[in-house]
Formats: C-alpha cells, sequence, structure tokens
C-alpha cells in the first residue's frame, strides 16, 4: 500500500482538574480561573484538532492527575473525546503513572473512535484516514502507579507496518528531575 500523508495531535500530561493548592487564598478570581484551566487547554487542543482536520490525537499518559480521579475530570474528559471522535477524529489513550488503569473510574464509556490501551501487553489500534490505514498505533498503559521496569522493550520491532507510532509515558534517560517511572532510553 502507498503511504499517505497524514497528521495528527499529541499531548500529554493534561492532569485535568489539578488542584492548585492555596491559590484562593491570595484571589479566589485568579483561584477560578485556574480550576477551569486544564480543562480549557485541553478543549483548546481539541478545537484545533477539530480546525486543522487532523486524522488522529495521541494523548500519552496522565490526563488525570492522580489515581483517584475526579468525577468532573472524567465527565469533561469524555465529552472532549466524544466531540472529536463525532468530529470523525479518532483518539489513542495510554494511561500514565498519575492514572494508572488501576484507578478510580465512574464507568463512563469510551466513545466509539477512541482507544484505550490495556496494561498487561503492548497492544495496537489502526489510524485510518477514510477508510484507508494510514498508521499502527502502538500503546500499553500503566496498570498502577509504580512502574519502575522498561516498558519500551516490550514494542515489536515490525517492518511491515506503514507507519508505526508508540505511545508510552515513561522517564527518558534517567532524569534525576523526575520519578524513574518506566525507565528507559
Amino acid at each position: 500500500m502507498k503511504s499517505s500523508a497524514f497528521s495528527f495531535i499529541h499531548c500529554a500530561d493534561l492532569h485535568l482538574d489539578s488542584p492548585f493548592e492555596g491559590i484562593h487564598v491570595i484571589s479566589e478570581n485568579v483561584a477560578n480561573v485556574l480550576r477551569d484551566a486544564t480543562f480549557k487547554s485541553f478543549d483548546n487542543i481539541i478545537n484545533l484538532a477539530i480546525n486543522e482536520k487532523v486524522d488522529f490525537i495521541v494523548i500519552a499518559g496522565d490526563v488525570y492527575d492522580g489515581a483517584d480521579r475526579s468525577l468532573r475530570a472524567q465527565w469533561r474528559f469524555h465529552q472532549a473525546l466524544r466531540r472529536a471522535t463525532e468530529s470523525g477524529i479518532q483518539c489513542f489513550l495510554a494511561h500514565g503513572n498519575h492514572d494508572p488503569l488501576s484507578g478510580w473510574e465512574a464507568g463512563l464509556r469510551i466513545p466509539e473512535g477512541a482507544f484505550r490501551f490495556g496494561c498487561d501487553n503492548v497492544e495496537y489500534a489502526i489510524a485510518k484516514h477514510g477508510k484507508n490505514e494510514i498508521a499502527r498505533v502502538y500503546g500499553i498503559s500503566y496498570p498502577t502507579r509504580e512502574i519502575n521496569n522498561n516498558l519500551a522493550i516490550k514494542f515489536p520491532k515490525s517492518e511491515n507496518d506503514l507507519f508505526s507510532i508508540g505511545i508510552l509515558h515513561c522517564n527518558i534517560g534517567g532524569s534525576k528531575d523526575h520519578d524513574n517511572y518506566a525507565p528507559c532510553s
């Protein structure tokens, strides 16, 4: 199959509904703006994807700011995904250390056109432009917060794919400024 041009948006570390501790003491107005800033940021990503007519969105971990993610954050995230998928944009999601699959969920169904990677093995999903396959998107989510082994080595090497994209939330190169989760090089 001949390669065709495509476009996508990559985002990570959204930390939806992340609390800004102590700000309300300084200014209630600033606190209110910051409380909604993470949602507005993700809405802007979805708006950009729709306006630019990208083929898909890659969301690479830490959608939420904790395993006990808020209902508000889950609802707003699912609504944004729904807007994207209803506009014909596929979404591929891998969870990271702040939002592992073992966390609490409200049972909201991910919309059709969105794919969430599991945590047992690297999985793949097919990205399409219309009916044509344009890429295979590979990914794996964190089962729990503490992942200290290299998940990158689980990704298969395939020379048969038209185009391959891997999604993994990790610490590349052992940065000392961050927890050493899923370390790789």
